[in-house]
C-alpha cells in the first residue's frame, strides 16, 4: 500500500544488520524520532560474519543471477534488489565510512577485514539526538487505532510505526503473529550434517574445492556446487550448507536418511580409467592420490578392503568400479542436522502478506519488516546480509 509520510515516531525492534541500517538511515532525518529495541548492542550480529571479517555482500550485478542464491524469497527479492542491489549497497557503505574490496571468489569484505571495526564505524552514525537505543526485550506489540503500543520487560511505549527486524531466531515472528500475520515454520537452513558413514570422520579437517552434490527434494533432483569439509562429527562447508538449505523442510533420520551423491574430483570416469591404464605398475595409493588427497584415498581403500600398495594392474573390475564411484559418485547418507549449527533459518513472516515495494505489511498499516524475520534465506557468501541491507533500505524510503 502506497502512503504519504505520516509517521514521525518510529520503533525498530531488533538492531542487528537490518535494524541497525534502518536506524542509521532514519536517524539522518531530523524530523523523525527513532527508537531501537534490542537486548544486544547495535550491529552485534555482524561480529561472526565472514569468519569475523564481515562478508558484506557478493559482487554480482545481474539481479536474476543474484536471486538464484535464495532457496526462499527469490521472486520477492527481484523487486527489492532492483531498487537497491549490491553495487548501491557498497556505495552506501563507502559513504558511511566502510570501504570494501572484492575477493577472487566475488565475496565482498571491508578493507579492514574486521567485523568489529565495521561495527564501530556504523555505530558512530547512531550518535544523533533523534536516535534512542533501549536495551530492553520487547514482549508484545499492540495496534490501537493509529498507534502501536510496545510492551517491554521494563516499560511501555507508544509509536506511529513499527519496523520488525529481529532475525529468524528472535521473537519478531511471534510479535507479527500476534498482529495477525501468518508465520512459515522456522527451520534450520544452513547447517552441518551428520552421516551414517562415521568412519569418514577420521578425515576431520580435510577439505575439497568445488564439490558437486546431487540429492532429492521430494521427487525432484537437485544439484549444487561448493567447497566441502569433513569435521570430527559432521560434513560441512558451503556445498553441504546448500544441501541443508534446499532440504530445510525435508525430514530424515537414521532409519530414513537423505542420500547425497558427491563428486569429489574434477576428473571424469574415463580420465581416471585412462590414468589407471597408463600407470598400471604404480600402487593404487599413488595412482588415486592424483585425484584426491592421499589420506582420503587411504581411508576409502581401507573401507573397500583394498590394499593401498596393490598395483593398479592387479585391480579387480569390481574394485575399480567401487573406487571410481567413490570419486565421481560417492553416496553419503545424512541422518541429522547438527544441533545449533545453523547459520541462518528458513521460515518467517509470510511474503504474500508483505509489499515488496515498501516492505510494509498488507494487513497492518504502519507495520514494516526487514531482514531474516521474513521468509527469506540464502546460501553463504554475503547473500543473507544483502537481504538485510536491501530490505532495510526499502523500509527507509517510506519515511525519508
Amino acid at each position: 500500500m502506497e502512503q504519504e509520510l505520516t509517521y514521525h515516531n518510529i520503533a525498530i525492534i531488533g538492531c542487528g544488520a537490518a535494524g541497525g541500517l534502518v536506524s542509521i538511515l532514519l536517524s539522518k532525518n531530523p524530523e523523525l524520532n527513532v527508537t531501537a529495541f534490542d537486548i544486544k548492542e547495535p550491529f552485534s550480529t555482524l561480529l561472526p560474519t565472514g569468519g569475523g571479517r564481515c562478508n558484506l555482500t557478493y559482487d554480482e550485478d545481474d539481479v536474476r543471477e543474484f536471486v538464484k542464491n535464495y532457496p526462499r524469497g527469490e521472486k520477492f527479492l527481484m523487486s527489492v534488489f532492483s531498487k537497491f542491489g549490491q553495487r548501491k549497497t557498497r556505495e552506501l557503505f563507502k559513504d558511511l565510512g566502510v570501504k570494501t574490496y572484492v575477493q577472487p571468489d566475488k565475496r565482498v569484505f571491508p578493507i579492514t577485514d574486521s567485523s568489529s571495526k565495521t561495527i564501530l564505524t556504523l555505530k558512530r552514525h547512531l550518535e544523533t539526538s533523534n536516535f534512542n537505543f533501549k536495551q530492553e526485550k520487547v514482549i508484545d506489540v499492540l495496534k490501537k487505532e493509529n498507534d502501536f503500543i510496545i510492551k517491554t520487560d521494563k516499560s511501555e511505549y507508544k509509536f506511529d510505526a513499527v519496523v520488525i527486524t529481529t532475525g529468524g531466531r528472535g521473537n519478531g515472528c511471534n510479535l507479527a503473529k500476534n498482529l495477525g500475520h501468518n508465520i512459515i515454520d522456522i527451520k534450520p537452513s544452513l547447517t552441518a550434517l551428520d552421516i551414517k558413514e562415521k568412519g569418514l570422520y577420521s578425515l576431520s579437517g580435510m577439505s575439497f574445492k568445488n564439490v558437486e552434490a546431487q540429492f532429492k527434494v521430494g521427487k525432484k533432483k537437485q544439484t549444487c556446487i561448493g567447497d566441502f569439509l569433513f569435521t570430527h562429527k559432521s560434513i560441512s562447508g558451503p556445498c553441504v550448507f546448500k544441501v541443508s538449505a534446499q532440504t530445510a523442510y525435508e525430514y530424515f533420520n537414521e532409519q530414513h536418511p537423505l542420500e547425497i551423491i558427491f563428486k569429489f574430483t574434477d576428473y571424469s570416469v574415463e580420465q581416471i580409467e585412462e590414468e589407471i591404464k597408463k600407470n598400471s605398475k604404480k600402487t593404487l595409493k599413488n595412482v588415486f592420490s592424483k585425484f584426491a588427497p592421499e589420506s582420503f584415498v587411504l581411508t576409502v581403500l581401507k573401507m573397500s578392503n583394498i590394499e593401498p600398495d596393490k598395483q593398479a594392474a592387479q585391480l579387480k573390475k569390481t574394485e575399480k568400479e567401487a573406487l571410481l564411484q567413490t570419486l565421481t559418485a560417492f553416496k553419503l547418507h545424512a541422518t541429522n542436522r547438527i544441533k545449533d549449527s545453523e547459520i541462518v533459518t528458513a521460515g518467517g513472516v509470510d511474503l504474500n502478506e508483505v509489499n515488496s515495494k515498501t516492505m510494509e505489511s498488507k494487513l497492518v498499516n504502519g507495520l514494516f519488516f526487514a531482514g531474516e524475520v521474513l521468509n527469506v534465506d540464502a546460501y553463504t557468501g554475503g547473500f543473507n546480509l544483502q537481504n538485510a541491507w536491501s530490505t532495510a533500505y526499502v523500509v527507509s524510503t517510506n519515511f525519508n
